[in-house]
């Protein structure tokens, strides 16, 4: 079986994150939660386990990718048509009834159109909403019912949405809140995605839409789960490991985030084949020299890692754009990274103004954090060495 280096890890390829998932479950016992994280650490698949695992904890779950949809009318149906009546047990209530109080509820519901006032949204602007009698009677059809919504690139779909329509948006975020909070609920939701919710909701200044969530950061393997992983894997493709050769992955990887060591895994057991193949007297044994080969040639092969950049230039405008970039290589250059008035100081060229300076400073390190880039503690640094290692070599001047 070949090493997952990018598809959802199902199955047998599914390792590990046994304490992820029981804090998941604890918090939707009371909660609804937004799944963070940067990409590439599996929360993808982590949505599919817990989907996978929800009958047994009482629930009926669904797992949904939103990410190919860009209005509230699109959204809507996809969770209608995720959880019809064939899925549902139990009585329904009055659809009229449901109104009422949903409708009561929206009443109180103040959406802030970007750049104006807030304003009340009232029934008469959701009633012209072509989505709104199907979101109430889903909502009515749901409510009482034990089931999980766990919707994934539900960041992404959001991304899209406010920029085709914003006031559209903020009255699906509204109307999803509303549902949320609304007494006795026994259904729950997870939201998720591949761009940060939490910077996406703040630039747009929605971020009270989501306060009533959980936030559950998802982190990198621990070492131990990391190393159980590699040698899993190994055996599964019949090669001995060298001591110290999963140990020296781990340690040239830094940030150990399933993907990435699965990709360093493959790449370095290709340049052991290879070796093998121009020696047939070596050792089929995978050594750390193998593993440091497979490292540069994945920093050579510059299209492995170009859409960390292209992302940034695709979804931000001048100038935050020209001032992220000159963050992030000022980041790279630094051998043991910067602390924020060193890097506060290195940017004064891009904005001399120190309060302006140190808003966008904030804007960027929220956006570079929760997408992966940085880490942005006493110390701002690369977690990832192979993204460090890239931009330093390909965006570092």
């Amino acid at each position: 079986m070949p090493i997952r280096v990018g598809n959802k890890a199902d199955g047998d390829d599914f390792f590990d994150r046994t304490a992820e998932r029981e804090d998941l479950w604890r918090y939707l016992a009371g909660n609804h939660v937004v799944l963070s994280g940067a990409r590439r650490l599996g929360k993808t698949s982590l949505l599919q386990r817990l989907a996978e695992e929800a009958a047994e904890r009482g629930w009926q779950a669904r797992l949904l990718d939103v990410e190919g949809i860009d209005s509230a009318e699109a959204f809507v149906d996809q969770l209608a048509r995720a959880f019809d009546e064939a899925t549902l047990s139990g009585g329904r209530r009055s659809v009229g009834a449901a109104v009422t109080r949903v409708f009561a509820s929206l009443r109180k519901v103040d959406v802030r159109v970007p750049g104006g006032a807030g304003v009340g949204l009232e029934l008469q602007a959701l009633a012209e909403t072509p989505w709104r009698k199907a979101a109430l009677a889903l909502q009515e059809r749901v409510s009482g019912q034990t089931q999980l919504f766990l919707i994934d690139e539900f960041s992404v779909f959001l991304d899209k949405l406010l920029a085709r329509d914003a006031l559209d948006g903020e009255r699906l975020l509204g109307w999803l809140r509303a549902w949320r909070q609304q007494a006795g609920l026994a259904c729950r939701f997870v939201f998720s995605g591949s761009i940060g919710l939490n910077a996406l909701l703040a630039r747009h200044h929605l971020s009270t839409r989501f306060n009533d969530c959980a936030d559950f950061r998802l982190g990198p393997f621990k070492p131990a789960a990391a190393l159980a992983m590699l040698a899993e894997l190994a055996q599964r493709e019949q090669w001995p490991v060298a001591a110290d050769s999963l140990e020296h992955l781990c340690r040239r990887v830094g940030w150990l985030s399933p993907f990435y060591l699965n990709l360093l895994l493959d790449g370095s057991l290709q340049a052991a084949r290879e070796r093998l193949e121009e020696d047939r007297t070596a050792q089929r044994l995978l050594t750390t020299d193998d593993i440091d080969a497979a490292y540069d040639r994945l920093l050579a092969n510059r299209s492995r890692f170009f859409h960390w950049f292209q992302r940034l230039a695709r979804e931000l405008q001048e100038p935050q754009l020209s001032f992220t970039l000159a963050l992030l290589a000022a980041v790279a250059r630094g051998e043991n990274g910067l602390s924020r008035r060193q890097l506060a100081t290195r940017l004064t060229r891009h904005e001399p103004d120190p309060d302006r300076r140190a808003e966008r400073l904030d804007e960027a390190l929220l956006l570079l954090e929760e997408d992966g880039y940085l880490d942005a503690g006493e110390t701002i640094h690369f977690p990832s060495f192979l993204l460090r290692d890239y931009w330093r070599r390909n965006h570092g001047r």
